[in-house]
């Protein structure tokens, strides 16, 4: 073993040593999990064998207890497969990085191979001072000096052995099963990821057969030494080390239903018991990290291990994903990438087959075991029949196009994911073998069917062809299925008893109703899991049920404060302490003569107040007040247990749900002239360097002067209106509350030129989703970043204070860094656009991006980088190791959140933190470090929950908007930017919106597709008048297709479009957006998206292309538009689209950056939860 160290262990005790395993199909067993059943059915041999001899000795002294050995695993005809170390696993990474990534057509290697650590941060410092690519590794004598320090709350040890196995002097005595937690709870534990530690919640009923949850309890055998037997269930190929997996039939007892005896085929493989992760984690056998699904490939999905591994892990196909869900903290052991990459390539050469023969046919795709429609391969095969290549341009199956659909088409930005093909495998491959935590009481939203999806559209084909019924509708089914709407989610079986009475006769009915339900348990004797359902939420064609669905499937609830119940409000106001005694404290600060400026972003609560003031003439203080919430809620009480539950606000642009009920927003909120409560943080700065001189944090009392919101800020520092009850003493405070929010910034990012804006409102959300919502999330206000910016300051003050004096208590907040392998794709991707990026550090790498002067071209950089970025996490110092402290995107070392105490819970935790330090008490007791952990995992996944709800809401509302300005000719026309090129698709980001699309050339009226891959060019050779606007493909004809089922199909041509565009334009002071959308938007405070025809640009002295001249274009540098008078056409559109024409070919070149005319279209379809947004691009050869 080399002596080089894993990623993102550095600061550890010890190495450790990761082992990779081998095996020729997801059907054979590894190495590590023969060894841990071998070790289950020792353990189980004794003590059926301590059974029989105790039974024996009941009945009779001189009976003996019978007891016969199973046979050893190791002589069964399973394949064997082999485990290497970490450190050979990340240098056959780094070899395979170096060839699937050479030297660009440009010259461009790779970006700044410095580590993107925060700057002027000493936690963020490798002991040695070497740099290896995204991480550093520690010097030898690292360990050793660390060991000098204090004893922290929980183990980093690592071992330097490489896992032995069985141990010395332990003959394969079975590990104690003394670990019934997350590995990262115990001292034993694997308690390097802090962030990936989960509450103490249950996963016992995962593997378990649902029928035997029926059965008597004294029929049952489960024990917590007993794990669920396994048995594969598939027959594995040979391999190189012989046998066949086949013959592990009899490798456990009691085989034909995971050891529940009920004759059923195991489809998965049992989960490794809880107890015995620890030491495998510790030993390097297994990693632990948050599974996310492929949402474009759903079969698939990746692990991401937070700094452990420089790339996320693959994991390949449901088999190895092994009913692990979207967020779960899963273990996964590591496999020989070759080896899954081999066994993909041939599970999607089966697809293409498939797919080639239902083209031919016409029956559905069989049911994948998750709710999706997976893809199509990544190869060029040119001969691949299934695909219908024509040049570059690849026809995607119909199932395949409904789903793209769908995936792209319900988000505002693009979903993306890893390339993965021949040339760029992944770096890390694995397979799931167990959930260690799961967050309970989760979630999901959608309908109920007699039959499954595929099922159910072949049963509607038959009906509607008039044949014979090929799928038989179950005339007293058992179960019933719900598919969820989220389609990472997998088909959920649910009982028929808790359908509706009339269900089973009356089904159809129900086809438009939205329920919600839950996944109980997944057996691995089914392909699906089981559930219970829920309520009922309504028809999904209606608006106000699409937003309640909104906040279901993100496990909130618009109903945690029932309005119109006084007494159960009063019940919860009744634990809130009185203000008064407090209020006359002599030891709060009192701030009644201070000029104190009181901030409210929707009007709905105000939980944070500034002033300032002159101490000297050099120095200054800057006090910022935050509510203090933790008088008002006490440990314990019914209101802090409700809090804790809901966690986080959600703010979309119809509805918000509050943290805590009104009543106590408005007990709790600053009010003019009033004395409240706070906890305030004060600044004494000086003047000439604007840095900080000392630092206060104390109770107080506060007086707020006047009370201002984020749009009178905006109007106030844009010299826009202003409120006329502003006054001007307030508007220059104001002022002076952005000089030092500037100056503040320059300090945090490094950089003496930066103002206040430009800002980066997308990359801002990484760390928390607005309030103050805007239909465009790219959309800035001066007011959020002059009061975030002087927030970070506060937020990193606290947390430093905090940790210093609670140490590995402290409630804190991070941003990783994101992997190597994201931040190479990021920076070659900006490259191609024409931009180099520093990634060397945060700073400079928002310094590269802000000096870009184009709004537009910065806003296509930012959404770039956006899309690789993880969000903030918090964590609990004492289970997260120190270099890790740091939030990236804020380059700042230490960093909480403390400034918004009415939105969320985390704050509440903080400021209870910041009253014992204040206080100096002694505590009673020890802190629990697992129970405040299990809090930050908690307030992740639902602060997590909160921005998905928060994105849902404004898409939904952006879809309802674009089809209304459409309303008279189907679609919108619009300019759009290539921001990226494929070989038979690209995307297109269009600013006015704040949203990215895919143009997919299969929709499109198109001959073929070439795609010239060194120069990053797609042309498009088109069809001479076809008009892409009401151009239907042929497989969309079918009544498999999205568009059987789409509502509003209307479409005009593409010039009658921009017609009807172009007079509404005129009549409404050249913005085509209606009235009655104005009005809608006016009411839910929301600015108006500003669309406009473009016009005429004035034509440049260029050298003419006659190759075009021929279509009656003014003869330029291949710039093709029609030479009517009539603006009213197409030609503002097509100005700066550059075409030829060649052997009668009618070509478009489509390159990166370029402007493009798009249509956009909100296709509003029957049985859609959610609208979906489409685009295809404008056919310049359509009127020619």
């Amino acid at each position: 073993m080399s002596g080089s160290e894993s990623p993102g262990q550095s600061g550890q005790g010890r190495k450790k040593n990761l082992y990779i395993a081998h095996r020729r199909s997801p059907s054979e067993l590894t190495t590590l999990m023969v060894e841990q059943y071998n070790l289950q059915r020792q353990l189980e041999a004794v003590q059926s064998q301590q059974k029989q001899l105790l039974e024996g000795h009941q009945r009779s002294p001189s009976q003996g207890g019978g007891h016969r050995r199973t046979g050893s695993a190791s002589s069964q005809g399973h394949s064997r497969r082999h485990s290497l170390g970490l450190n050979e696993a990340i240098k056959a990474a780094a070899n395979q990085r170096q060839t699937q990534a050479p030297q660009d057509s440009q010259g461009f290697l790779q970006p700044s191979s410095q580590p993107l650590q925060p700057q002027g941060s000493p936690l963020g410092q490798s002991a040695s001072g070497q740099l290896q690519s995204d991480f550093r590794f520690p010097s030898p004598n690292y360990a050793a000096a660390a060991s000098e320090g204090s004893p922290r709350g929980h183990s980093r040890s690592r071992s330097y052995q490489q896992f032995k196995f069985p141990p010395d002097n332990n003959p394969l005595h079975p590990p104690a099963p003394t670990f019934s937690l997350s590995p990262e709870r115990g001292s034993q534990g694997h308690s390097r990821r802090g962030s990936h530690a989960r509450s103490n919640s249950k996963t016992d009923g995962i593997n378990s057969n649902w029928r035997l949850q029926q059965q008597p309890a004294h029929q049952r055998t489960s024990s917590a030494l007993e794990p669920p037997q396994f048995v594969p269930g598939h027959k594995g190929r040979g391999s190189s080390f012989g046998g066949s997996v086949s013959s592990l039939s009899q490798f456990m007892p009691n085989q034909g239903g995971g050891g529940q005896g009920s004759g059923r085929k195991s489809l998965f493989a049992p989960y490794l018991p809880q107890s015995s992760l620890p030491e495998l984690i510790n030993d390097g056998r297994l990693v632990t990290g948050i599974l996310r699904v492929n949402k474009k490939n759903r079969s698939d999905a990746y692990v991401s291990t937070d700094g452990l591994l420089d790339a996320d892990i693959f994991i390949c196909g449901s088999k190895d994903r092994n009913r692990a869900l979207e967020g779960d903290l899963v273990a996964v052991e590591l496999l020989v990438v070759d080896e899954v990459w081999e066994s993909k390539k041939e599970k999607e050469e089966k697809k293409r087959r498939k797919d080639n023969t239902l083209s031919k046919n016409t029956s559905v795709l069989s049911d994948d075991i998750h709710n999706d429609a997976t893809s199509t391969s990544n190869e060029d095969s040119k001969d691949d029949e299934g695909l219908g290549r024509r040049g570059s341009l690849k026809q995607r199956p119909t199932m395949k196009k409904n789903d793209d659909v769908e995936v792209e088409g319900q988000s505002l930005l693009l979903v993306e994911e890893e390339e993965i093909n021949d040339d760029v495998k992944p770096l890390y491959a694995g397979h799931v073998v167990a959930v260690v935590d799961r967050i309970p009481g989760q979630i999901f939203t959608g309908t109920l069917g007699l039959l499954r999806p595929a099922q159910a559209a072949q049963a509607a084909i038959d009906k509607k062809s008039g044949k014979e019924p090929s799928v038989q509708t179950p005339k007293a089914p058992k179960i019933v299925w719900f598919k969820p709407t989220d389609k990472r989610v997998p088909l959920i079986a649910i009982p028929t008893e808790q359908a509706p009475k009339d269900f089973v006769d009356n089904h159809e009915a129900y086809a438009d109703q939205l329920f919600i339900a839950s996944i109980k348990r997944w057996p691995i004797t089914s392909l699906h899991p089981f559930g219970t359902l829920g309520d009922k939420l309504g028809c999904i064609d209606d608006p106000q049920v699409g937003i309640d669905a909104i906040f279901s499937d993100n496990n909130f609830s618009c109903s945690e404060y029932p309005t119109g119940d006084e007494g159960y409000i009063k019940s919860l106001l009744s634990s809130v302490p009185s203000v008064e005694i407090e209020l006359a404290n002599p030891n709060r600060a009192e701030f009644f003569n201070d000029y104190v400026v009181a901030f409210t972003e929707n009007n709905e609560f105000v939980d944070h107040a500034m002033h300032v003031k002159r101490l000297s003439n050099t120095i200054i203080e800057l006090g910022f007040h935050a509510v203090d919430i933790s008088h008002y809620v006490q440990p314990g009480s019914v209101l802090e247990r409700k809090a804790k539950k809901i966690s986080s606000s959600v703010f979309l642009p119809q509805k918000a749900a509050h943290l805590f009920p009104s009543e106590v927003n408005d007990l709790i909120s600053f009010k003019d002239n009033e004395k409240s409560l706070a906890v305030s943080v004060t600044f004494e700065i000086d003047t000439t360097s604007f840095e900080v001189e000392n630092v206060h944090i104390r109770e107080s009392v506060v007086v707020p002067k006047s009370t201002v919101s984020f749009d009178d800020v905006d109007a106030i520092l844009g010299n826009g209106k202003i409120n006329g009850e502003i006054t001007q003493a307030t508007c220059d405070y104001i002022k002076t509350f952005a000089l030092i929010a500037k100056e503040f910034r320059r300090q945090r990012l490094n950089d003496k030129t930066l103002g206040i804006s430009p800002s980066l409102t997308l990359l801002d959300q990484i760390d928390d989703e607005k309030v103050r919502l805007h239909m465009n999330i790219f959309e800035s206000s001066s007011a959020l970043s002059i009061v975030s910016e002087i927030g970070y300051k506060v937020n990193s003050t606290i947390a430093v204070k905090v940790h210093a004096a609670l140490g590995d208590e402290a409630f804190l907040r991070r941003q990783a860094l994101p992997t190597l392998q994201k931040i190479e794709n990021f920076s070659r991707k900006a490259f191609n656009l024409g931009f180099k990026i520093d990634t060397s550090t945060p700073s400079t790498l928002q310094q590269s991006i802000l000096k870009i002067d184009d709004p537009l071209k910065r806003q296509c950089i930012e959404t770039l980088l956006y899309k690789c970025m993880p969000r903030a996490k918090y964590y609990i110092a004492g289970k997260q190791d120190p270099e890790n402290y740091s939030h990236y995107y804020l380059n700042l070392p230490l960093y909480t959140h403390f400034t918004s105490p009415l939105r969320r819970f985390a704050d509440l935790i903080v400021h209870r933190q910041v009253k014992q330090v204040i206080q100096a008490a002694e505590r009673e007791k020890s802190p629990d470090l697992d129970a405040l952990n299990a809090i930050s995992v908690y307030c992740n996944f639902k602060k997590d929950c909160a921005a998905n709800a928060q994105e849902q809401g404004i898409h939904l509302l952006l879809s309802q908007t674009i089809n209304e300005m459409s309303e008279h000719a189907g679609q919108l026309l619009v300019m759009g930017t290539v921001l990226q090129v494929y070989e038979s698709s690209f995307d297109v980001f269009i600013p006015e919106f704040g949203i990215e699309k895919r143009v997919h050339g299969d929709q499109l009226p198109l001959v073929k597709a070439e795609f010239d891959k060194a120069n990053r060019v797609l042309e498009l050779f088109w069809e001479k008048g076809v008009d892409s606007a009401t151009y239907v493909p042929p497989d969309e004809k079918s009544s498999l297709s999205y568009r059987s089922s789409i509502k509003n199909k209307y479409r005009t041509s593409a010039s009658e479009a921009a017609k009807i565009q172009r007079k509404n334009a005129t009549e409404r002071n050249n913005n085509i957006v209606p009235d009655s959308v104005i009005e809608k938007l006016s009411a839910l405070q929301l600015s108006v998206p500003k669309v406009a025809p473009p016009q005429i640009k004035p034509w440049k002295s260029i050298p003419s292309s006659p190759s075009i001249s021929q279509f009656g274009s003014r003869p330029g540098s291949g710039a093709f538009h029609e030479t009517t008078s009539d603006d009213g056409g197409l030609s503002p559109y097509l100005q700066d689209v550059v075409t030829r024409v060649e052997n009668k070919s009618y070509i478009q070149e489509i390159r990166e950056m370029q402007p493009v005319p798009v249509l956009l279209r909100a296709e509003i379809g029957k049985g859609m939860a959610l609208p979906c947004l489409t685009v295809r691009v404008l056919n310049p050869f359509a009127e020619a």
